[in-house]
């Protein structure tokens, strides 16, 4: 299975009663284009980053940041830009500058692969702040995502991608483009994939 597949294309042969690879094509088109839709209406990713990355946030506040899906510690560096030169000359440090949330790790099924999603500043015990004056404030370094593909997002993938099969005539790319609404995509899955994969779902439809 590809990282960026979120089921595997033999899964879905089995689920839909397929043998043989003259399918094969139209499979991965199915699985590509459910593992995309999902990305874009929950607003994440299901695989791990095949090595630490660089983002820059620009902060709402000063004690609190969102970000992306951080799968690990390892890794991580949060660095500051407190001269607003784009130097992020302060580096701050894990649980004693600040710490991640959740602090419950236990996802949805019940494994402790839930990724970080908010880092949060220790104002009690640190003088380190976030400055919402200044744009880029924020400088992280780490591995982002998920370490595994969720069981319920297997599953969604599944029957997301065997209803698009099953629709192999039409031109999976017209399913939805970049100016399309997450709701109306939302709308437009399969129902029971829809069911699985909302508790996922980090931005409000």
């Amino acid at each position: 299975m590809s990282h960026a597949q979120y089921c595997s294309k033999n899964d879905l042969k089995t689920m839909i009663g397929l043998s043989g690879t003259s399918q094969d094509t139209n499979l991965d088109n199915a699985i590509n284009a459910s593992s995309r839709l999902i990305d874009q209406i929950t607003g994440r990713i299901f695989f791990k980053s095949e090595s630490v990355q660089v983002k820059f946030f620009t902060p709402d506040n000063e004690y609190v940041l969102d970000v992306p899906d951080i799968a690990t510690t390892t890794g991580l560096i949060v660095q500051l830009d407190t001269t607003d030169d784009g130097s992020h000359n302060k580096t701050i440090t894990l649980d004693t500058d600040f710490y991640l949330k959740p602090l419950d790790v236990v996802d949805l099924d019940g494994d402790n692969d839930i990724p970080y999603q908010t880092l949060v500043i220790l104002d009690r015990r640190s003088s380190e702040r976030f400055d919402p004056d200044i744009v880029k404030n924020v400088k992280i370094t780490a591995t982002w995502g998920f370490n595994a593909v969720p069981d319920a997002i297997k599953q969604a993938t599944l029957l997301q991608s065997s209803r698009l099969w099953k629709r192999k005539d039409s031109p999976f790319s017209t399913y939805g483009s970049g100016d399309t609404g997450e709701q109306e995509l939302f709308q437009k899955m399969d129902p029971d994939a829809k069911t699985l994969i909302k508790p996922y779902i980090r931005h409000r439809l």
